[in-house]
């Protein structure tokens, strides 16, 4: 959560996760960001960015060496933001409509 003059302006809700070895997949552990939110009066000034370094700071502390989120390919500004962040794609989710 981030405060500006008293006032919640952004929030973060993250979880913990660490699967262990199965057949379909391998052990993994990271630091994945379920929701974020900047309010909009509060965008471009930075604080989303604060966020993101605090989260980094916070998954190093916990022993997470990666940081992992899902972002919708049409939100163009999310993706822009996660990008300069320094978040990058690294899987790719698919869908077949049945028609």
């Amino acid at each position: 959560m981030a405060e500006r003059d008293g006032m919640i302006c952004a929030m973060a809700c993250v979880a913990y996760v660490m699967k262990a070895e199965s057949p379909y997949n391998l052990e993994r552990r990271y630091y994945h960001v379920e929701e974020i939110a900047v309010d909009e009066a509060f965008q471009r000034q930075g604080i989303g960015m604060q966020l993101v370094e605090y989260m980094k700071q916070d998954a190093k502390r916990k022993g997470f060496d990666r940081i992992e989120l899902d972002v919708w390919e049409f939100n163009e500004g999310a993706l822009e933001f996660y990008e300069a962040a320094g978040f990058h794609a690294f899987r790719r989710f698919m869908e077949c409509k049945c028609e």
